[in-house]
């Protein structure tokens, strides 16, 4: 939608006189927030003008709820500056507040999948929403699969206890399994983010029977076989851990002392352990599928397993800044999410 500079004129209106948006897609604001604008409009003023539109006999927000919630922790403050827009029906006034909120900080992930949800409800494809907010259009289809979580594990990521990737995988999970996930999950029985939405993965795959070990009775020869793959797999490891303790004794040493060890074969020795690298990588992620696949595997789904809040779960500790970097850095993949879908 376009407003051409005719219909907008500037004006200070007495805040009593400005009323909200009810269709507004952000519902939390943070106090502190708040108050820090607060500040600042106690220090230079209102900077901005909000945008308002016509509603009888007073004016409903179209973009700017923020700013008019943190003016009224203004003392002596009655007025604000706004923006009065005649021309904006009921639609147009929801994507304008969507597109203010997108993006930022504190709306949550819930807020944003209904407002993209709500839009989709009247009529928007999901290629359009993604091209109106900058976004692509498996990130809008992401988003919305959150509603597919259940109320209490739908409250616990509004409120930033369940991040963006892991909620992501629990939404496609049936309701029993999501309780069980995020019951691990607040317990603390997840080294890393990576180690909770693999779990999720897992039990989607027990859910589809995708992937999963073979049922059928082993013959004596068959057995027998496994039991050599078994002791043959379990050798290789005991090397490994000999080599990470030399790799270990190695990473002791300074890059002088490198450098005078080796004479000029440096880059042999370093192309060597890079590729040890790259397998252990590679290891380390089966490993880690193969771990949540075997406890998936042994679970005992109950359908009603209560979600533990925050409160219940005792000695729990925050995560750490290098935990939150990893989640910040795993969200799905477009190829994941065309996979998963």
């Amino acid at each position: 939608m376009s407003v051409t500079e005719t219909n907008i004129k500037v004006i200070a209106i007495p805040l009593t006189e400005i009323e909200p948006n009810p269709d507004q897609p952000r519902k939390f604001f943070d106090e502190a927030k708040l108050e820090e604008l607060a500040a600042q409009f106690r220090s230079v003023g209102q900077l901005q003008p909000i945008v308002v539109r016509p509603a009888g006999d007073k004016f409903q927000i179209v973009m700017g709820e923020r700013r008019w919630r943190a003016m009224h922790l203004v003392e002596d403050a009655t007025t604000i500056e706004a923006k009065v827009v005649s021309s904006v029906d009921d639609e147009n006034a929801f994507i304008m507040g969507i597109s203010e909120n997108i993006g930022r900080a504190d709306m949550t992930l819930m807020e944003e999948a209904q407002a993209y949800a709500d839009l989709v409800g009247s009529g928007y494809k999901a290629e359009r929403i993604a091209e109106m907010f900058g976004k692509t259009t498996d990130y809008v289809k992401w988003r919305m699969d959150l509603l597919n979580l259940t109320t209490d594990i739908a409250e616990l990521v509004a409120a930033g206890k369940i991040k963006a990737d892991f909620a992501w995988y629990l939404s496609k999970l049936s309701p029993a399994n999501q309780k069980v996930a995020v019951t691990r999950y607040m317990k603390g029985d997840f080294k890393t983010e990576t180690d909770a939405s693999t779990f999720a993965q897992a039990l989607r795959m027990k859910e589809n029977q995708e992937g999963f070990f073979s049922e059928k009775e082993l013959s004596e020869k068959e057995k027998e076989d496994k039991a050599k793959e078994r002791k043959q797999a379990k050798g290789k490891v005991d090397q490994v851990e000999r080599a990470g303790t030399l790799l270990e004794e190695l990473a002791k040493l300074t890059p002088t002392e490198l450098a005078e060890l080796f004479q000029g074969e440096v880059g042999k020795h370093l192309d060597a352990v890079e590729r040890v690298r790259k397998a252990a990588a590679e290891a380390v992620k089966k490993l880690r599928k193969a771990k949540a696949m075997s406890e998936a595997k042994q679970l005992t789904v109950r359908p009603e397993l209560e979600v533990e809040s925050e409160e219940d779960i005792e000695g729990e500790e925050e995560p750490s800044e290098s935990e939150m970097a990893e989640a910040a850095a795993e969200e799905p993949s477009e190829m994941e999410l065309e996979v998963a879908a």
